[in-house]
C-alpha cells in the first residue's frame, strides 16, 4: 500500500468518524427539543423564580463542590422514590419542567451523600444551619470495630463560610423540590407551605 493511499484512507476515516459524531450530536441535542416542546417550558406547572438570595446560595453550592457528592434528581425507580420520600409517602420522580429556570444544572453523577431533589422543607432552616456547621454531628452514627460511635457522614464542615453565606445556602437548599406538593402531615393531609 502506498503512503498516499494510507493518508487518503486516514482522512476518509477521520471524516467518516466526524460525520457519525455530528449526526449523533444533532440527533441527541437539537432534534429532541424540536420534537418535544415540553423540554423547554414548564407547561401548566408553576415554576419557582429564584430570588437574589437563592441565586447567591446556588453560587455557594456550586463553588463548594456540593454537586460532586449530591445529586438533585429522583429517578423513576421505586427504591429512589421510597428512599427520598417522607412519612411513608414516596417522593415523586423528577420531571424536566422542574429545571426550567436552572442555568447551572446540578443533577449530579454520583451519590456519596443523599439526593437533594426533594429536601426543601424536609428539615427546618435551623437544622440545615447546624448541619452545614457540623455535618458529622447531625447525621446517623454507627459503631466502629473498637466500640466507639462514629458519624456515617463524610461531609466536610462549612464553618469557614460566613453566617450570610450559610443563610444564602440554606435558603437555596430549602427551595429544592418545592415545585411539587407531595408531602403530608402526621394525619396524612397534604402540606402546601413548608417551613422556611
Amino acid at each position: 500500500m502506498k503512503k498516499l493511499d494510507v493518508e487518503k484512507s486516514l482522512i476518509l476515516t477521520a471524516l467518516g468518524a466526524f460525520l457519525i459524531f455530528a449526526v449523533g450530536a444533532v440527533m441527541t441535542t437539537i432534534v429532541p427539543p424540536m420534537v418535544d416542546k415540553s423540554l423547554w417550558s414548564s407547561g401548566e406547572h408553576e415554576v419557582h423564580e429564584y430570588t437574589e438570595q437563592e441565586l447567591r446560595g446556588i453560587a455557594i453550592y456550586k463553588s463548594q463542590g456540593c454537586v460532586y457528592c449530591h445529586t438533585q434528581q429522583i429517578r423513576k425507580l421505586a427504591s429512589d422514590q421510597r428512599r427520598y420520600g417522607w412519612r411513608l409517602v414516596e417522593a415523586p420522580a423528577s420531571e424536566s419542567w422542574e429545571y426550567v429556570n436552572d442555568r447551572d444544572h446540578f443533577l449530579g453523577t454520583k451519590r456519596t451523600g443523599p439526593d437533594l431533589a426533594r429536601v426543601g422543607g424536609k428539615y427546618s432552616s435551623e437544622w440545615h444551619w447546624a448541619h452545614f456547621k457540623d455535618p458529622r454531628n447531625m447525621g446517623e452514627k454507627f459503631e466502629s470495630p473498637n466500640g466507639a460511635y462514629q458519624s456515617a457522614s463524610i461531609m466536610p464542615s462549612f464553618k469557614y463560610l460566613s453566617d450570610d453565606e450559610i443563610k444564602d445556602l440554606t435558603t437555596y437548599i430549602q427551595t429544592l423540590g418545592r415545585n411539587k406538593n407531595w408531602r403530608v402531615d402526621a394525619d396524612g393531609n397534604p402540606l402546601n407551605d413548608y417551613e422556611q
